[in-house]
């Protein structure tokens, strides 16, 4: 299951700008319901918004450096970006991607503790291997990511995830995004 990280060093100042950006959205505009349960989601503009230009950048740098591991081919890309704010008990149910290449979430604020994980489900699960004790690495039905703030995660759009509850009792945020090549 393609799966891409990256980190960014020094990331504080814009993560804190980041956060103040999403908060004041979140108390100008009403939430897009998608897959969050609570909580606020912004609408899919934000890639728009001058304060996201470093993690636009980070993003278009992370998509490079996959293209080149992955031998992929495009003449050019979009991406379309938002926020989640996951207050308490927040969630975000099953979904996918659709008309999409590539999804991720940058994570941009993350409290101590059990404040949701990112569950990416194995499409190839269910496939049915020989019964001869080998359990190789693609037949566990999920990979659970614990977040950190300045991780980017990229992984295909068509993959089955969620978010699990936010169980602390500060706020999760984490920007989230989809990317369409176009052209090859």
């Amino acid at each position: 299951m393609p799966l891409w990280g990256f980190g960014l060093p020094d990331c504080e100042d814009i993560n804190k700008n980041i956060e103040k950006r999403v908060y004041e959205k979140s108390k100008q505009e009403e939430t897009r319901k998608a897959s969050n349960e609570g909580g606020w989601h912004s609408d899919g503009s934000m890639q728009d918004d001058p304060v996201m230009e470093p993690i636009i950048k980070f993003i278009e740098w992370g998509v490079k450096e996959l293209s080149v591991e992955s031998k992929m081919e495009y003449k050019d890309y979009q991406i379309f970006l938002w926020s989640n704010l996951n207050c308490p008990g927040d969630y975000n149910t099953t979904h996918d991607h659709p008309d999409c290449h590539m999804s991720g979430v940058y994570y941009v604020k993350l409290p101590k503790g059990d404040c949701g994980k990112l569950r990416i489900y194995n499409p190839m699960y269910s496939y049915n291997y020989n019964s001869d004790g080998y359990n190789p690495p693609y037949k566990q039905p999920r990979v659970e990511i614990n977040g950190k703030e300045g991780a980017l995660l990229i992984f295909r759009a068509p993959l089955l995830h969620d978010v699990t509850r936010n169980n602390t009792k500060e706020d999760r945020i984490s920007l989230s995004f989809n990317i369409r090549f176009i052209g090859g």
